[in-house]
């Protein structure tokens, strides 16, 4: 089974990296551990813990840099990653369907637990190689999403060992003590092993139904779980909701906490419709133009669909006790869009999100399979579910294909996708890459068409704009004007999200660095429209002074704005000692002076600090220097 798994995901080795994994491990030098001393390793620890909190996955890709790993390398561990989830998979399905499947009256026993082997096997079988993987396997990022369903698996096997011991009144802390190490392991993976209590409350309420041989046992773990529920509510009543369903939280979407909630209700049947019906076309990757529910019938389908997942969870409930498996299964895929759908500023749709709900889906369908077939002794059932596992294999085969191709996968992103920005613009990277950025090539013209289309698509994202400014900067013969205006444009009237900040971080580290090309007043004009619109951004004040103290020599707006992003700035002292030191360093005694001024006036004990005293008299001194001269 392993090796068919392996054989439907093979063809996508050769495939390239695509969308996040630049950002995060490809045109990160902190990732690109070259050696194994020590402190390359401890500096990628350090700054994962800092920057993207999942330090485990992050070790994972310098270890992939260090063994010399091309792009077959990452992916290849992706998969090996969920060959061995796989395995875990038929672990517990094998003991689910043990208890949640008894043998009839006169069955004999080691028969019907080689039919149950070979049910679980199903199962395995079936998740793996359904054609949504291929996506959160092969796009490498989401090695995160593999290594943290890892440990939920793992950690649930050991709570299962450990519950089993205690209905026959064995010792079973050391299981429960191990349950705990692998969720707080996980975690450093991704944030997704806090859904272990969960995933496992699921299963008391369905299957194991709170059994221990001692009563004191059963009842001190619904006291557990019941304490656990008002715990996790206060969490999300008093930390959750007030840090990220904030206005400010979401002042980088063009949609709100409120209907963003109202478009899960859309997006989860949504996932459901791919999980049972997985058709090539149906999963396009990018889904940046996805729009979002505005009210209960805005779109209409919004109310169906929670209508829809009302009826589902009913039914869960109404069968838990018949049907346990198939009320686990339903709820199972709730649970796993707990994090993901909840009111956390997060993007609308992802396919890797269904990497865990998807198991919930099979053990359902798996339950009600079992239950139509049950009394059958035909081999039709199995031949049936074999033609239909197979399917599943090459299905995935075929979408694998199209990902080991990544020519062949831009060109399909954007024919099955024509309005996602994202698919049009990594297909025009790919053709202006193709044509070795040569305006006599034919490919490099076919490259600016499709950003000059990008532009026009209904998006937030300036991307689009800035690749076709520095290209200009690189190319005389293009306009820059339509592009300066349209970003401004967007800058004042659209929603400034992530890509806002890397567009012009951008464009100002290409001025900044020598690129005389790029107009720097333009550019100036840009981001006095975004401070306007985000004066809390303290690194956005930073870069606004950097160009007018570097670039255009505006003394006096690089003061004004530094003191800005000091103001902002949590660690005011530090922020201070580092920014005057670069500054002096810079032979900017005016600015170094203004920021330590204006530092001490925010945080008056600095008066006393020894760094800023010293950076300081290095300042006068220099200023003194520069006006004699």
């Amino acid at each position: 089974m392993l090796g068919l798994v392996a054989l439907a995901f093979w063809p996508a080795l050769t495939g390239s990296f695509i969308f996040d994994d630049y950002p995060i491990f490809v045109e990160n030098p902190t990732i690109h551990v070259m050696g194994w001393h020590w402190a390359e390793w401890q500096r990628v620890w350090v700054w994962s813990r800092i920057n993207i909190q999942r330090p485990l996955a992050m070790l994972s890709y310098a270890l992939n840099y260090a063994l010399g790993n091309g792009t077959w390398g990452f992916k290849f561990t992706n998969l090996l990653i969920h060959l061995f989830n796989t395995a875990l998979v038929l672990l517990l399905a094998r003991r689910l369907l043990g208890a949640c499947w008894p043998s009839r009256s006169g069955e004999e026993a080691g028969a019907y637990a080689r039919q149950l082997d070979w049910w679980a096997l199903g199962i395995a079988a079936a998740w793996a190689m359904h054609p949504l993987q291929v996506s959160a396997v092969m796009y490498v990022v989401q090695r995160m999403e593999l290594m943290g369903f890892s440990f939920v698996l793992m950690a649930l096997l050991a709570y299962w060992h450990a519950r089993q011991l205690q209905q026959d009144g064995q010792r079973s802390w050391p299981w429960l003590l191990l349950c705990t190490v692998l969720i707080a392991v996980g975690y450093g993976a991704k944030e997704t092993a806090v859904l272990v209590p969960g995933y496992a409350l699921l299963m008391e309420l369905t299957v194991l139904r709170f059994a221990a041989a001692s009563p004191l046992t059963s009842r001190r773990w619904k006291l557990f779980y019941i304490a656990g529920c008002i715990a996790a509510s206060l969490v999300f009543a008093l930390y959750l909701l007030p840090h990220y369903a904030t206005a400010g939280a979401y002042a980088g979407r063009d949609f709100s906490a409120w209907q963003r909630e109202l478009t899960q209700l859309r997006v989860l049947p949504l996932y459901l419709y791919w999980i049972v019906w997985p058709a090539p076309g149906h999963m396009v990757f990018y889904y940046d133009n996805y729009a979002a529910s505005t009210g209960w019938l805005h779109p209409a389908t919004t109310l169906l669909g929670g209508l829809f997942l009302l009826g589902l969870l009913g039914a869960a409930v109404a069968l838990r006790k018949r049907r346990p498996l198939l009320a686990l299964g339903i709820v199972w895929f709730f649970m796993a869009h707990a994090l993901t759908s909840a009111p956390i500023n997060l993007e609308l749709v992802f396919e890797h999100r269904n990497y865990p709900a998807l198991l919930g889906v099979v053990f359902a369908l798996a339950d009600l399979a079992w239950s139509a077939t049950r009394r059958s002794r035909s081999i039709v059932p199995a031949l049936v579910a074999c033609a239909l596992i197979l399917n599943l294999g090459y299905l995935t085969m075929l979408r694998a294909s199209v990902w080991g191709n990544g020519q062949m996968l831009a060109t399909t992103l954007v024919d099955t996708n024509p309005d996602s920005t994202r698919a049009t613009m990594d297909l025009a990277r790919r053709y202006m890459a193709m044509s070795g950025d040569n305006p006599n090539m034919p490919l490099y013209s076919l490259s600016i068409r499709l950003l000059e289309h990008a532009t026009t698509l209904n998006t937030d994202s300036p991307l689009a704009e800035e690749a076709l400014l520095l290209e200009a900067a690189k190319n005389p013969q293009l306009p820059t004007q339509p592009w300066w205006d349209s970003i401004k444009h967007k800058l004042q009237t659209r929603p400034l999200t992530s890509d806002t900040w890397r567009a012009l971080s951008q464009l100002m580290t290409e001025r900044v660095g020598g690129n005389t090309h790029i107009d720097a007043q333009q550019l100036a004009e840009a981001y006095a429209i975004a401070v306007s619109r985000a004066p809390w951004r303290s690194s956005l004040h930073a870069e606004y002074a950097e160009l007018a103290g570097a670039v255009l020599h505006d003394t006096s707006l690089a003061i004004e704005q530094w003191q800005q992003a000091l103001s902002h700035d949590s660690d005011i002292g530090n922020y201070a000692s580092r920014l005057a030191e670069y500054l002096v360093k810079q032979k900017r005694p005016q600015e170094a002076l203004a920021v330590i001024s204006e530092a001490m006036q925010l945080r008056p004990g600095l008066h006393n600090d020894a760094t800023l005293r010293s950076l300081q008299a290095s300042a006068q001194t220099l200023n003194k220097a520069t006006l004699a001269h």
